[in-house]
């Protein structure tokens, strides 16, 4: 019989604070998860108080956001430097930062989002479904072979603006198609790809992102107004594999060309080619589809009645 809920799920959060129906099934809609707040002897979990917590963890993420501007991590834009700016940004709310997703492990993480395809298609109401990123089990060879294919095209360096804004869309689509933490996801992403950016010699205005009244976007066009086509252009590609709205996105958020500034000393691109000369065109369904080209039956239905339309992820490089 197929387990009706994620026990590894349930681990990310304070115990005290999840709900059981009476027939046993937990809800996690109000559960905190645990932090590194408050004192260790009255919290061993950490504060459950989600409240508090969504506030530290905006204000600590975004001050080490800032730091990592001023100074960032060198590394190789591989898995291992993913992992190491995750956690620099996380190290302090959650014990787990920079480790990567241990949870669901027998069904895919689903999270709601907008349905793309059904207003493109017409639809004047805009309606959520469920998508769903990769089992946990599936990340750790699924994220190396899509932020490996930097390093094959050494760090992106040396590339033209439209050939460039080409490149980071497609990782970037993949990489938060895999979703390799359980939370902090997309300020990871903007921290490693801003920092790419810059030693591959462009500029990545994470200013166009913030979100601002109506009156301020009239008065200034050119900021804060990429906030929703992002969140869009994500779910667009998990659901049908178009990059298109993702690619104006980050075209007009690359809005200048600077001089290559190297981050730390010099990087050493040396990648195991296997994963990735492996790497074909594939239904995403597990991780060995991914890198193999072969299909093969998920065996634990998701907990959720899920949309079978997927994009293929076409790995050739």
């Amino acid at each position: 019989m197929a387990p009706r809920y994620s026990r590894e799920w349930l681990d990310y959060f304070i115990p005290e604070t999840i709900d059981w129906s009476p027939d046993e099934v937990p809800d996690t809609s109000r559960a905190v998860m645990k932090n590194l707040l408050g004192p260790r002897s009255s919290y061993p979990h950490g504060v459950p108080d989600s409240e508090t917590l969504r506030r530290y963890e905006g204000f600590a993420s975004y001050t080490r956001m800032q730091q990592l501007a001023e100074t960032p991590i060198p590394g190789r834009y591989d898995l291992d430097h993913f992992q190491r700016i995750h956690h620099y940004l996380f190290q302090d709310v959650y014990p787990w930062a920079g480790d990567l997703r241990t949870a669901p492990q027998d069904w895919p993480m689903v999270k709601w989002g907008p349905d793309v395809a059904a207003v493109r298609h017409g639809e004047n109401r805009v309606t959520e479904i469920p998508h769903k990123y990769f089992k946990a089990r599936e990340v750790p060879q699924a994220a190396k072979v899509v932020l490996d294919r930097i390093a094959v095209k050494d760090n992106l360096r040396g590339l033209a603006r439209s050939d460039f804004i080409g490149e980071l869309t497609t990782v970037w689509l993949r990489i938060n198609f895999v979703h390799p933490f359980r939370e902090g996801n997309t300020r990871a992403q903007f921290a490693f790809f801003r920092q790419l950016s810059v030693e591959a010699g462009y500029r990545l205005d994470t200013d166009r992102f913030q979100a601002v009244s109506k009156t301020a976007l009239k008065q200034n066009p050119l900021v804060g107004d990429l906030r929703e086509q992002f969140v869009w252009g994500r779910f667009e590609y998990m659901q049908n594999g178009d990059t298109g709205l993702m690619r104006d996105v980050l075209d007009m958020a690359i809005t200048e060309v600077a001089d290559p500034v190297p981050a730390g000393p010099a990087i050493d691109h040396g990648v195991d080619l296997r994963a990735i000369t492996a790497a074909m065109s594939a239904h995403p369904r597990s991780v060995h589809d991914f890198t193999a080209n072969t299909s093969t039956p998920d065996p634990v239905t998701p907990p959720v009645d899920l949309p079978r339309s997927r994009p293929s992820l076409d790995l050739d490089f």
